[in-house]
């Protein structure tokens, strides 16, 4: 009935490895989309990302008139 395959089919120790790396490849998977995951939601951001942003900040106050030229130059040297 078996055709003397036995256990594991036409491909014996093959097919069961390849099972094996299926499901280790997928584990694998898992973990670093959670690890993607949690950096994603629970990283602060690092210095040089911060100090972007808030050069962004004041070049949009600078554009809304909120602040000077003077002011602008003063900040925007203390940042770099």
């Amino acid at each position: 009935m078996m055709m003397g395959y036995g256990f594991g089919g036409p491909f014996g120790w093959l097919g069961m490895i390849l099972g094996i790396l299926v499901h280790l490849a997928f584990t694998a998977l898992v973990i670093m989309a959670a690890a993607w995951l949690f950096k994603a939601l629970f990283r602060g951001g690092s210095q040089n990302e911060l100090r972007i942003d808030a050069l962004e900040i004041l070049k949009q106050r600078y554009a809304k008139g909120e602040i000077t030229t003077d002011e602008y130059q003063r900040m925007k040297k203390e940042m770099e």
